[in-house]
């Protein structure tokens, strides 16, 4: 039972020499002054949790406000251009109908009003 014991504290003994520069970074006051230390460096590792989880809601905000933005500038300019391709169409077709009721009127009914014209 001692065995086992003394196998599990060597390996722990061990392990804290081999990892201490990662102990030491990770809870800089753990090793000088015990509880309220320990206290500090949880506290230290919760702020610094806060702040990097702040950071990426910060970063995760801005990029999805910046689609957004980008997104409305596409569907604007879609909208805009689909509304001047129509009236372009519209613009042609009227041409197109005032060019035929034109040629209409020449053809068919000044013929029959002829009379009126000064020159014949």
């Amino acid at each position: 039972m001692f065995l086992k014991i003394g196998i599990i504290a060597s390996i722990l003994v061990v392990g804290g020499i081999v990892f201490s520069s990662e102990i030491q970074a990770i809870l800089p006051n753990t090793s000088t002054t015990g509880i309220d230390s320990f206290e500090t460096d949880v506290n230290t590792i919760t702020s610094k949790s806060f702040e990097s989880a702040e950071q990426k809601i910060g970063s995760s905000v801005k990029k999805a406000e910046t689609k957004l933005t980008d997104f409305g500038h596409q569907t604007t300019d879609t909208a805009k251009s689909t509304i001047n391709s129509s009236a372009e169409q519209i613009e042609t077709k009227f041409s197109e109908i005032k060019q035929n009721s034109t040629e209409y009127v020449e053809e068919n009914i000044s013929d029959k009003f002829s009379f009126l014209d000064p020159s014949k």
